[in-house]
């Protein structure tokens, strides 16, 4: 279900009603919101937490606030954005009880930092053997936590007004996140699609190159100084 589905007014108006029912303590109702966004909170809340289990965690635990704050739903937001922002909330608070993995905002050196660091040591070579999606992930995964969830988000279909929403600050925040994850992507992409144009070049060249034996008068015509 697309994002521009789920803010349709019958979407919005069953959600709502869901809710209420739910602030009622109708356990039908609870198990038909739980199905529709468990597995849309699991894919926001792991892009945060970056574990499997950490983020399973955080998903029961929202649920369960969901479960017990159903009746302090205002009615502001939708209830897709108000539930994502308990889930965000959650998050950061896992990630609080694990410091290794603590959201921290980046500046410019940072990003530069993180764009620099390759995980696989190679990155040329993975430049060549990654699909263009796979190597949008990498960059996407070498994003701080905070612009990584803007740019899902943004990408989900939320507007900078829910984003804001959900993470709880400002839509300028939103903006200058999107900004410099934007500049880390593209500074990440380029520096890829160098590698990748390199190491093709070189590849071309050995391919090219005319077989010859020690004997060939021609041999040092293809030896250029290192």
């Amino acid at each position: 279900m697309t994002h521009d589905l789920e803010h349709a007014p019958s979407q919005v108006a069953d959600d709502r009603l869901l809710l209420s029912r739910v602030a009622l303590r109708d356990r039908q109702a609870f198990d038909t919101l739980y199905r529709r966004y468990y597995s849309r909170a699991f894919q926001f809340v792991i892009r945060v937490v970056r574990s499997e289990s950490a983020a399973e965690e955080v998903v029961s635990d929202t649920m369960f606030a969901v479960w017990q704050n159903a009746a302090s739903f205002e009615g502001a937001s939708s209830v897709s954005t108000w539930l994502l922002g308990i889930a965000y909330r959650q998050a950061l608070k896992s990630l609080d009880r694990n410091r290794k993995h603590a959201v921290v905002d980046s500046d410019d050196e940072m990003i530069a930092e993180t764009v620099d660091a390759d995980p696989s040591g190679n990155p040329e070579a993975a430049a060549i053997t990654d699909s263009e999606s796979e190597l949008l992930q990498r960059g996407l995964d070498s994003l701080s936590g905070q612009h990584r969830v803007v740019v899902d988000l943004t990408a989900t279909g939320y507007s900078s007004v829910e984003i804001s929403e959900i993470l709880d600050c400002s839509e300028n925040t939103v903006r200058t996140r999107m900004f410099h994850a934007r500049q880390q992507l593209k500074r990440f992409l380029n520096r890829a699609a160098g590698g990748t144009l390199r190491a093709r070049a070189a590849s071309h060249a050995a391919r090219s190159r005319p077989s010859l034996d020690n004997n060939s008068a021609d041999a040092t015509a293809f030896i250029s100084p290192v």
